[in-house]
């Protein structure tokens, strides 16, 4: 039994090389382990045995989503080892971020480590419940905020590590990183209004340097190092992934704010700026003292945190930034600059005081004009709507 399922997901995976669609086999081979578990009293050896095969199988799909090139457009930009995604998708799109990120943990062969502020996507929790199953190390992080969440609840019951931060501030980090190689960020949370309602941004990247700076930060708050008692120790706070060069820091401890100020204050012709929340007024008159030599500033802000006591869309205006408001009915969540057309500024850092001082959060900064072309492109399409 075990050897016709086996037979027939490696059908599916040469069909779908063939050119089949993605949706149908990611419904195919997730159904695998249900269709199996039946079996895990009689032979748990056989079935372990399965599951490590399907881990490769698991593999291959995800590299065949992300070399595949039929994403819809906009959906996603391949630059070299990096894969940039945005939302919101819907449920039932091909290789959306919601399907790579489900496919990318399916894939994991040894380890899966997940910082989530928020878990509340059953097909996330599902790969992660069936990972631990099949053998491979499957640890979390959250904000204790959402402890008593259904799908938390029953990734605790059914043995999985969890690591709550158990403090006011929160843990608003939203990244995964697998088998020490591939790192997923961004602003996206693992919720079904992370995914399919809210203008979010994830990245998948494979570089086994940045793998070493997301596991070391995963450490320690496995260890409950959260916020100020976390050390400033990123092994590569500056690398090079597949030619580009990433930056890569962590609140509170690697002083991110000055890091941002430093590509603002470097910004010749233009600054682009979409931003759930921007109460930061530092930040605000870095960009203000550019906007002084010449730069152009044009900012979307969420139009509910926009006009509150301490966001900064009024001063800017002020300053003569071309301010605008989001029309997404439920909520733009970017935190997002692009400086130049060249360089990116993304991750779950909101442009506040407490991301800076209080959070756990990562920031990548990202110097490449194919990466940068995209989020413009998504700077249009947001700002499309109201012109």
């Amino acid at each position: 039994m075990i050897a016709l399922f086996l037979g027939g997901a490696l059908c599916l995976g040469r069909y779908y090389y063939r050119g089949g669609s993605s949706g149908e086999l990611v419904q195919a081979v997730t159904t695998l382990p249900r269709r199996v578990a039946p079996l895990a009293e009689e032979a748990p050896e056989r079935v372990a045995a399965y599951a490590r095969k399907g881990a490769v199988l698991f593999s291959d799909l995800l590299k065949v989503v992300l070399e595949r090139k039929s994403s819809p457009p906009g959906s996603a930009v391949d630059a070299g080892a990096i894969r940039v995604f945005f939302a919101p998708v819907k449920p039932e799109q091909e290789d959306g971020l919601d399907d790579v990120l489900v496919a990318l943990i399916r894939g994991a062969k040894r380890r899966v480590d997940m910082a989530c502020y928020e878990l509340d996507l059953p097909e996330v929790a599902e790969a992660l419940i069936d990972q631990h199953f099949a053998g491979i190390k499957v640890r979390l992080v959250s904000d204790s905020r959402y402890a008593n969440r259904e799908i938390m609840r029953r990734c605790l019951d059914e043995g999985l590590d969890v690591t709550f931060d158990r403090r006011e501030p929160y843990m608003h980090n939203k990244f995964c990183v697998v088998d020490g190689r591939w790192v997923w960020t961004g602003s996206a949370n693992f919720t079904p209004n992370g995914m399919y309602r809210n203008n979010n941004n994830a990245l998948l990247i494979d570089a086994p340097l940045l793998a070493e700076d997301y596991a070391a930060e995963f450490e320690e708050m496995v260890a409950g190092r959260f916020g100020s008692r976390s050390p400033r120790n990123t092994p590569h706070p500056v690398l090079e992934v597949g030619g580009i060069e990433v930056e890569c820091y962590f609140a509170p401890e690697d002083s991110v704010q000055a890091e941002i100020i430093s590509e603002i204050d470097a910004a010749q012709k233009r600054l682009h700026v979409m931003a759930f929340a921007f109460t930061s007024r530092p930040i605000a008159e870095a960009m203000a003292r550019r906007m002084a030599e010449g730069v152009k500033v044009r900012a979307i802000f969420e139009s509910r945190s926009a006009g509150s006591r301490y966001s900064q869309d009024d001063y800017l205006a002020r300053q003569g930034a071309e301010i605008e408001l989001d029309t997404n009915e439920y909520t733009m969540h970017h935190k997002v600059i692009i400086v130049d057309s060249d360089t990116v500024v993304t991750g779950s850092y909101n442009f506040s005081k407490s991301a800076e001082k209080r959070n756990d959060e990562n920031v990548l900064i990202l110097h490449d004009p194919t990466i940068a072309r995209r989020y413009l492109d998504e700077f249009d399409r947001l700002s499309l709507p109201s012109r």
